[in-house]
C-alpha cells in the first residue's frame, strides 16, 4: 500500500503529530513541507520540513516502507543537495522505517545516528504506534492508522465507524482534523478498492443532512397547485431522493478536493472548478484512480479523458 504522501500529510498536520511520529522532533512556530526536485538525483524529495523561524533546523525526511539497501547513502546525498539550496540553515536528516526489519543499518551512518544529537536520525513507525497505544489507547492518531495497520476488511467494517468518530470528536483544530480524516479515508479507500466511493461513504454513514440541501428548500414550490398533503408527500419523496443524491455528490467532491490538495499541493482554480463539477460517477472513478496519479499534470490528463 502506497503510504509516503499520507505520512507526509500527517507530519505536516501539526507540531504534536510531528513529534509523536518522529519520536521527538520539536519545531517551534509554524512550519511546512516542501517537495523539491533534487538536482543530480533526477527525483523529487517530498519530505523537506521547513520551519518558518530561520533559527530552527530544517529536516530532510525519508519514509521507507520497503527494503532499500541504499537508503542511507541516498539521504546523505539529499542532505548535501538540499542544504546547497538553503545555505546558512542548520540541516538534519531523518529516516522513518515502517518496521525495524527494513533498516539495513548501513555504517558509518547508522552508528552515527545512535549518538546524542546526531545530524541523521532513525526511527521506526511500528514501535512508535505500539508505544502510543500503550500510553494513550484512545489517541485519534491511532484511529487514523487503523486502515494502515489492519488489512482485515470485516474488522475495518466493525471498527472503522468508531475510529472515524474518534477523529471527528477529538479536541483538534479543524485543519488538523481535516488532514487526519483525509489520510484515514485515503488508506480506507485502498483497503476497500473493490467498492465504489459512494459505497464506502454509505458504509460509514456519511451523508448531507436533508434539511441542508437545495431540494429540501424547493419542497414548497413542488407543492403548489396540488392538495396540500399530496403536494407535501410528493415533495418529500422527490426531495429525499434528490437530497440523497446531492448530498452524496457534495460529500464526495469535498473529500476528493482535499485529497487532491494534500496529494498534489495547492491546485490552480481551474482544476478545483473541474473537480467540483464532476458528476458522482466520475468522482467515484477518480477517488480510486487518484492513488495512481503522481502530479497535477497526471490529474489534468485524467480529467481530459472521456
Amino acid at each position: 500500500m502506497k503510504t509516503d504522501r499520507e505520512i507526509y500529510t500527517l507530519l505536516g498536520a501539526d507540531a504534536e503529530t510531528l513529534a509523536i511520529l518522529t519520536d521527538g522532533i520539536r519545531v517551534r512556530g509554524p512550519y511546512h513541507f516542501e517537495a523539491l526536485e533534487v538536482k543530480g538525483l533526477d527525483r523529487r524529495t517530498d519530505g523537506v520540513l521547513l520551519p518558518e523561524a530561520p533559527g530552527e533546523p530544517m529536516w530532510v525526511i525519508e519514509f521507507q516502507a520497503q527494503a532499500d539497501p541504499g537508503i542511507y547513502h541516498r539521504l546523505v546525498v539529499e542532505l548535501g543537495l538540499v542544504g546547497e539550496r538553503h545555505l546558512g540553515r542548520v540541516e538534519r536528516g531523518l529516516i522513518m522505517f515502517a518496521t525495524p526489519a527494513l533498516d539495513p543499518r548501513t555504517e558509518p551512518w547508522y552508528g552515527a545516528s545512535q549518538q546524542p544529537d546526531p545530524p541523521l536520525r532513525v526511527v521506526y513507525l511500528k514501535p512508535i504506534l505500539a508505544d502510543l497505544e500503550r500510553r494513550e489507547p484512545g489517541h485519534p492518531l491511532l484511529a487514523v492508522f487503523l486502515p494502515y495497520r489492519v488489512a482485515d476488511r470485516e474488522r475495518l467494517r466493525r471498527e472503522g465507524p468508531q475510529a472515524l468518530e474518534r477523529i471527528a470528536t477529538a479536541a483538534l483544530p479543524q485543519p488538523v482534523r481535516e488532514r487526519l480524516t483525509d489520510v484515514f479515508f485515503s488508506w480506507l479507500t485502498v483497503r476497500f478498492s473493490h467498492m465504489s466511493y459512494r459505497e464506502i461513504l454509505t458504509m460509514f454513514g456519511i451523508q448531507t443532512p436533508f434539511e441542508q440541501t437545495r431540494a429540501y428548500k424547493e419542497l414548497v414550490a413542488i407543492g403548489h397547485g396540488k392538495g396540500l398533503e399530496e403536494g407535501r408527500e410528493e415533495g418529500r419523496e422527490k426531495g429525499r431522493e434528490e437530497g440523497r443524491q446531492e448530498g452524496r455528490q457534495e460529500e464526495a467532491a469535498a473529500l476528493l478536493l482535499r485529497q487532491a490538495r494534500h496529494r498534489f499541493g495547492p491546485l490552480p482554480p481551474e482544476l478545483e472548478v473541474r473537480l467540483d463539477a464532476l458528476p458522482l460517477a466520475r468522482l467515484e472513478a477518480l477517488s480510486e484512480a487518484i492513488f495512481d496519479l503522481d502530479s497535477q499534470s497526471d490529474l489534468r490528463d485524467w480529467l481530459g479523458r472521456p
